[in-house]
């Protein structure tokens, strides 16, 4: 039986403020998201920051409130092709958080190395606490990876209880 898919809604709360303003509106895109919706009754079930953003899970979801099954657009991490994976690591605004660091840090590593003057410790400081973020979302990206593989390969299986 096939299931039907979820309702996008691109949702921008800035969009028609700035609308003849161009650099205000561009910059204030960041706050644009994505409603994903239930198909029968339409009520949200997931809000995204990017309108192609992949999401990991088995593919069927149950409206919590209809009971209702559609298919969420989502696939196992085996399933998803490299783009989905790279869009499900590294989303844009963590894309650009983790761009903003590598630029500093390679700042650092040229005042460091070429001009030779130490950096302070406080710069040091600087790039160490702008990493720190990152570790935890790779972390707990990574241990959603590794959940998503146990069910892609335990589907067929079953338990024996």
């Amino acid at each position: 039986m096939d299931h039907l898919w979820p309702l996008k809604k691109e949702f921008n709360p800035f969009g028609r403020l700035f609308y003849g303003i161009s650099a205000i509106g561009f910059l204030l895109r960041i706050t644009q998201c994505t409603i994903h919706s239930c198909p029968y009754r339409r009520g949200p079930f997931k809000i995204t920051w990017a309108p192609s953003n992949s999401l990991l899970g088995s593919g069927d979801r149950v409206c919590w409130r209809c009971k209702q099954v559609f298919w969420d657009r989502s696939n196992g991490w085996p399933g998803m092709s490299s783009e989905e994976r790279s869009r499900f690591l590294v989303p844009i605004t963590v894309g650009g958080y983790l761009a903003a660091v590598l630029v500093i840090a390679g700042l650092l590593f040229v005042n460091f190395w070429y001009v030779k003057l130490p950096a302070n410790r406080i710069d040091s400081t600087v790039v160490l606490i702008l990493f720190l973020p990152i570790v935890p979302w790779f972390a707990f990206r990574s241990v959603q990876v590794i959940r998503s593989i146990r069910r892609y390969n335990n589907r067929g299986k079953t338990s024996t209880l």
